[in-house]
């Protein structure tokens, strides 16, 4: 599985029980495609956004081993 940061564990801690399922299956997608989400462009340049539904994001960044997520938040706060 990816290498999660305290933020990470924090936010999926923090998700209802169905999301967060859906959130653990996502990052572990994560190892075998890498490339999965999009890239992100700005001051969030060098990280990667994955949709989990229609409400959230896996803002995860691609380390020299593997995937490392940052957060998992609310679409409307993710970009901030």
């Amino acid at each position: 599985m990816a290498e999660l940061s305290g933020r990470a564990k924090k936010d999926l801690d923090g998700l209802p029980e169905a999301l967060r399922l859906r959130a653990v299956d996502l990052i572990e997608r994560l190892d075998a495609q890498p490339a999965l989400g999009k890239k992100l462009l700005g001051q969030l340049e060098g990280l990667r956004s994955a949709r989990l539904g229609r409400t959230h994001r896996i803002i995860y960044r691609l380390g020299e081993t593997g995937p490392e997520v940052v957060t998992v938040v609310q679409r409307k706060d993710a970009y901030r």
